[in-house]
């Protein structure tokens, strides 16, 4: 099945951006022209479940775009238009207007490319004046800067990005060029397009299973009397069999109070794990059933299967409602019903780490885990009272962990935090350079 990429932008835009895509025949590559920015929104709502990907003309409509959350910056792109294209505007400037331009008033560009490029090709004779983009919002404030400056002298040729500010500089007889993608640009953004597209075909078609687990909290009558037992099962898998209509899955019951949930993982959205925390809620409140999920990811069954299982071992005791993700690079992510979510790998430790860590008494997974609860929430200095929070676990468990990495030079000590009251204070640790 070929990929399909929708090109949006005004008309001389697209037309220049469709003469590239000819070099991609193995594409479905469609033109989307419109006349206003306030025409995208209808064309991605009419097209958005057609196309992998969108190419848009500019970082003016692809901000509007991206602003208005009609696509993620993981299936759209514009082309990168500094660097060469830049200097090929000014190159044309120059020559038709027979002189050296040395005074320049720019837009779009950031500042930091600007010293970049006047300083590795030298040309630090030239006086620039540059405003970098902010917002689709600021099109009068670009032409208001290019005319102050030329009336001002300040300037002696406009080069802008924008077609907009292109055209109101024109009318009002100040000296503009406009940048324009090269075709090695738009080449390398189509390919860009193309591989996102394939890879995430890839994944979306990958094995996902849904592992639920069930915990009863019954009483010794209920275990006697067997059969509220498997009334509460009965109403749990009518739970499950409208979850696995959702994901066009297979449920099947593995054993006394497991199922899993076979589908793939394009099926499984945040549409998807809203309906699981609400299956959740609803069986613990009228069934008194505890229901455990997890997640998991993988090229094949049996690593999705796996991954599953290693999810619920991951289940912390006790542990607030919480979805368990795990994918095929062994990345975890734990979310709860509030969409807060936490992700660390079990296997991202370097060679120094591993060879700390292999005889300090404490996983991988925990350090990863501590790891990314500091980044979280920024919090680069930490206690022991701390990790046994992110961790779920007692505050002596907590003192112990930190002691095994203290030991192992993981984490050293760096600071104090006095208390106020009698007593030892609390020591503060970090992570070791």
């Amino acid at each position: 099945m070929k990929v399909r990429i929708g090109v949006i932008g005004p008309a001389d835009s697209v037309k220049q951006i469709m003469s590239v895509a000819k070099e991609f025949d193995d594409t479905h590559i469609v033109p989307f022209i419109y006349e206003k920015l306030e025409d995208i929104p209808l064309i991605i709502k009419k097209n958005s479940l057609r196309y992998d990907q969108w190419f848009f003309s500019g970082i003016m409509n692809y901000s509007y775009a991206l602003e208005k959350r009609l696509f993620t910056s993981a299936n759209a792109i514009y082309p990168n238009m500094n660097g060469s294209t830049f200097f090929g505007t000014l190159l044309e400037a120059q020559l038709e207007a027979n002189m050296v331009y040395k005074k320049i008033s720019m837009d779009t560009i950031t500042n930091e490319e600007i010293k970049k490029i006047v300083s590795y090709y030298k040309l630090d004779d030239i006086k620039y004046r540059n405003r970098p983009f902010q917002s689709y919002l600021d099109h009068e404030e670009q032409v208001a800067f290019h005319q102050a400056l030329y009336e001002q002298g300040e300037s002696e040729v406009a080069i802008t990005f924008i077609n907009a500010t292109y055209s109101a500089l024109k009318k009002i007889g100040i000296p503009v060029y406009r940048v324009t993608p090269s075709y090695l640009s738009i080449e390398q953004s189509f390919r860009l397009l193309i591989e996102r597209a394939r890879s995430s075909r890839y994944k979306n078609a990958q094995m996902a299973v849904v592992g639920c687990k069930v915990e009863f909290n019954t009483n010794e009558e209920e275990i006697n009397y067997s059969f509220k037992i498997k009334h509460k099962e009965l109403e749990l898998r009518r739970s499950l069999l409208r979850v696995a209509e959702k994901v066009n899955g297979s449920l099947m019951q593995i054993g006394d109070g497991l199922f899993f949930i076979f589908t793939t993982r394009g099926e499984i959205d945040a549409h998807v794990e809203s309906e699981l925390f609400a299956c959740i809620d609803d069986i613990k409140e009228q069934e008194n059933i505890k229901l455990m999920i997890s997640i998991g990811f993988g090229e094949t069954v049996s690593q999705a299967e796996q991954n599953v299982r290693n999810g619920f071992h991951n289940q912390q005791e006790g542990e607030a409602t919480s979805i368990i993700i795990i994918d095929e690079d062994q990345k975890i992510t734990t979310k709860n019903a509030q969409n807060e979510t936490i992700a660390y790998k079990t296997i991202e430790l370097g060679d120094e780490w591993k060879q700390k860590i292999q005889n300090s008494g404490v996983s991988p997974g925990v350090v990863s885990k501590i790891t990314a609860y500091s980044r979280q929430y920024n919090r680069p200095e930490f206690t022991s009272q701390d990790v046994s929070r992110w961790l779920q676990s007692t505050d002596r468990n907590g003192r112990r962990i930190v002691t095994l990495l203290e030991r192992a030079g993981i984490i050293e000590q760096c600071g104090e935090i006095q208390s106020g009251v009698r007593g030892r204070p609390r020591r503060v640790f970090c992570f070791s350079k």
